[in-house]
Order: structure tokens, then C-alpha cells, then sequence
């Protein structure tokens, strides 16, 4: 039995907050790279496409992506592919809209945690396999789905087992919450030769005997998750000697590019210059040819242009113009981690106006002291959107001590 293994496709992901322009790309590239899915599928005359939850971002399906989504998979069938998918948390089982779609013939649906089993045949109609999956019923399924699928004990035929969990060996970090929890000792215990897996976004192998293995989504979706995306392409004619290999099938790429030694680096085309450098370097062990990209680009260090950075018009210029540079799709810039070539610290003890000024200051911003004004005296004050006070003069003096040294530090030349 061989079939390729995606999951979290998340068709139409709304993608907010990005221009209309760069959003339908992106949503176009959640659908082409399912399409890839497909034309890898009937190139390598797999047995199935297993499919372990999200496939859609939510009930809301477009009329595009519903026509696009049934087409492919009739394309599987024309080919005698079979597709199984396993509802998620984003696509649950009692969800009226995507799970009333009118499937083509090799399709089968699993929208409950109520395990199904599947027998997978190959093109001459033999047998050659078996996929038991369970679904979510809902959005907000805590059970461990696991225990509830068991292989057949009557086949000496491969077993793939399709469910969308948080397994605990994943090491999501915290980003995922605990849907369907499970345990990679459980997985490993229950007799399958392949467990099939959903729900964490990066590609993660748990475990080689058996292969227990996420993929990743198919395509990166935001900053946080960069490098090539794709689906698992799974051999086990021989369930003693599975193989399993990475497809990469994402037609945009996320990337986070951190461009430091900014000293000298005090205008724009000087900071264009520098990221352009950065991404060469970067592109040199990994070109990722074919696909394009989006690309946070993170400043960091010292820098002269400090405070102009903070400052959202300076900090666009700047984004569109690496954009056009490095030809990709959007640029980002995150520059939080940039500071003045003026360490606060290293003055903050001096006994002079400029020591005494920064002891203030940070006396200010750690709430310690008001300076005997009050709410009415300050004009630019709202406590529906300040809560209170204190946080908005941390707002007011950020980034006011590292000013305050620089001019200070530039009137007198740098002296103490």
C-alpha cells in the first residue's frame, strides 16, 4: 500500500491584515498546493490520499474553493485514487456546510470520532491495505480518539492508522491547544504499521517503528512557520521496511531573515543594501527555486535609524522597498530588537544631569513616578484605552531614555 499523507490544509484561511493583493495569493496557494498534492498522486500511482483533519479553515467554504476541492478529488478518482480525510478542530464533523459537500465515488468522509475502517485496493482491484481513521464531531473534542482505533487482527496486509491529535511527544510549544489528546506510547502500542497524523504544523517525525509521523501543513501560512511545506509520500508495501518521504508542495514560502551590523547603516538604501546581503547569504545553501516568498525581515543591534524604524510610515517605506529589491511577495519588518548605539544602562549611574535625567526617566517608566501630574492635566490621556495611568506613560517614554542619551551624549561630544 502507498499513499501520500497531508494535513492542515486550511482552505480559505482569511489571511486578514494583509493587502487584498497578497491575501489572494495566499489563499490561491492553499489551493494550488493541494492541487500538487493531487498531480504527485496520480504521478506516483499511489493506492490513497489520507487527508488528517483542518482541511478546510472553517465551515465558511467559498463557492471557489468548494468547486476547486470536489474537482481534484473526482481527478483522484478518475486516476482510481482513493481519498480519506478525517475531520479536525477547524472542519468538525457538525459542520452543515462542508461536511454536506457531494463527494465523488472514491471518497470517504470521516466526520466523527466513531472509527471507520477503509480497505484500500489498488488499480487491478486487489486489496492491498487498510486506513482506519476518527474525526472530530466537534470543534471542541477532548477525548483521546486514539484508544478508539484498533487494527484489523485478521490481515497480514499494511494498516494506516488517520486521526488529528495533539500527541504528547509532539512538543507543540504551547501553540496548540489539546484537542484530541494522545500519547506517543499509545501510538506506538496500538499494532499499526503507520500512524497518520494532523494538527501540528510542523513536519515531525514521533517515532520510526512504527513511522509515526505530522507532516506539517501543506503550506506555511504565516511567520511562524517557515521552510518548505508539503505532504509525506508513504510506501508500505513492505510493513517491516516502511518508507517515508518528504514532497515539498507549497508555492509560497514564509521566512524570517535577521540582518544585524546596522552601525554604519544610516539611510535607507544603506539598510536595503544590508538586508539584500542577508538574503543572498541565505539563499545560497537554500534557494528554494520555483516558489516565491514572504519574508520577516528582523533588524537587530545598534542602529542610528533606532527611533525613525518605530515610526509605521518610515517602517512601510522601508518594507516595500526590500520587497522590490528581493522581488517577493511581502516584507514584514520587525524591528523590536533594534536599539540606539547608546547603552542607557552604561550612563544610568553617572552623577550628572544626564545620570540624573535617565534615573528619572526609568523611575517614570517602571510606574515608581508620576511627576505630580494627574489624568486632567495630561490632554493626550484617555483611561478607556490607557487603563490607567501608569501605562500610559510607559507608552509615552518608550524609547524616550535611549533619545535622551543620544542628544545629550552628541551636544557634548561624547563625554562624561
Amino acid at each position: 500500500m502507498r499513499f501520500i499523507h497531508v494535513a492542515d490544509v486550511h482552505l480559505d484561511t482569511p489571511f486578514s491584515g494583509r493587502s487584498e493583493e497578497v491575501r489572494s495569493r495566499l489563499r490561491q496557494a492553499l489551493r494550488e498546493a493541494f492541487g500538487r498534492c493531487v498531480e504527485v498522486a496520480v504521478a506516483e500511482e499511489v493506492d490513497a490520499v489520507l487527508v488528517a483533519g483542518d482541511l478546510f479553515d472553517s465551515n465558511s467554504l467559498s463557492f471557489e474553493s468548494e468547486r476547486f476541492l470536489l474537482e481534484q478529488v473526482a481527478r483522484l478518482d478518475r486516476a482510481e485514487v482513493q481519498f480519506v480525510y478525517v475531520a479536525g478542530n477547524h472542519d468538525p464533523g457538525n459542520s452543515p456546510r462542508t461536511m454536506a459537500l457531494k463527494w465523488p465515488a472514491n471518497a470517504t468522509v470521516i466526520g466523527d470520532g466513531e472509527p471507520e475502517t477503509v480497505e484500500v485496493r489498488g488499480r487491478n482491484g486487489e486489496l492491498v491495505g487498510y486506513v482506519t481513521g476518527a474525526g472530530h464531531a466537534t470543534a471542541q473534542e477532548s477525548e483521546d480518539l486514539s484508544r478508539r482505533l484498533r487494527p484489523r487482527t485478521d490481515t497480514p496486509l499494511p494498516q494506516a492508522a488517520l486521526l488529528h491529535t495533539d500527541a504528547s511527544a509532539a512538543g507543540a510549544g504551547g501553540l496548540h491547544r489539546p484537542y484530541a489528546p494522545s500519547s506517543t506510547a499509545d501510538l506506538r502500542a496500538a499494532g499499526f504499521h503507520y500512524w497518520a497524523l494532523g494538527h501540528v504544523h510542523a513536519r515531525r517525525r514521533l517515532s520510526d517503528k512504527p513511522p509515526i509521523w505530522y507532516p506539517g501543513n501543506i503550506q506555511g501560512r504565516n511567520r511562524g512557520e517557515t521552510g518548505p511545506k508539503g505532504g509525506l509520500l508513504v510506501d508500505l508495501s513492505d510493513p517491516d521496511r516502511p518508507v517515508v518521504e518528504f514532497r515539498e508542495l507549497a508555492p509560497v514560502r514564509w521566512e524570517k531573515l535577521s540582518v544585524s551590523g546596522l552601525e554604519d547603516a544610516s539611510t535607507l538604501e544603506l539598510l536595503v543594501l544590508e538586508a539584500t546581503r542577508a538574503w543572498d547569504a541565505a539563499r545560497e545553501s537554500d534557494p528554494g527555486a520555483g516558489v516565491e516568498w514572504m519574508v520577516a525581515v528582523e533588524l537587530e543591534g545598534p542602529s542610528p535609524l533606532w527611533a525613525e524604524l518605530r515610526r509605521p510610515d518610515q517602517a512601510k517605506t522601508l518594507e516595500d522597498e526590500i520587497a522590490r529589491r528581493l522581488d517577493v511577495l511581502e516584507v514584514e519588518l520587525l524591528a523590536d530588537r533594534l536599539h540606539s548605539p547608546v547603552r542607557v544602562g552604561e550612563h544610568a549611574a553617572r552623577p550628572d544631569v544626564l545620570g540624573e535625567i535617565l534615573r528619572l526617566a526609568e523611575r517614570v517608566s517602571a510606574g515608581d513616578d508620576d511627576l505630580g501630574v494627574s489624568e486632567e492635566d495630561l490632554a493626550g490621556y484617555s483611561r478607556e484605552r490607557y487603563g490607567g495611568l501608569t501605562h500610559y506613560l510607559e507608552e509615552l517614554m518608550d524609547g524616550g531614555p535611549e533619545e535622551i542619551a543620544s542628544r545629550m551624549l552628541d551636544a557634548d561630544g561624547g563625554g562624561s
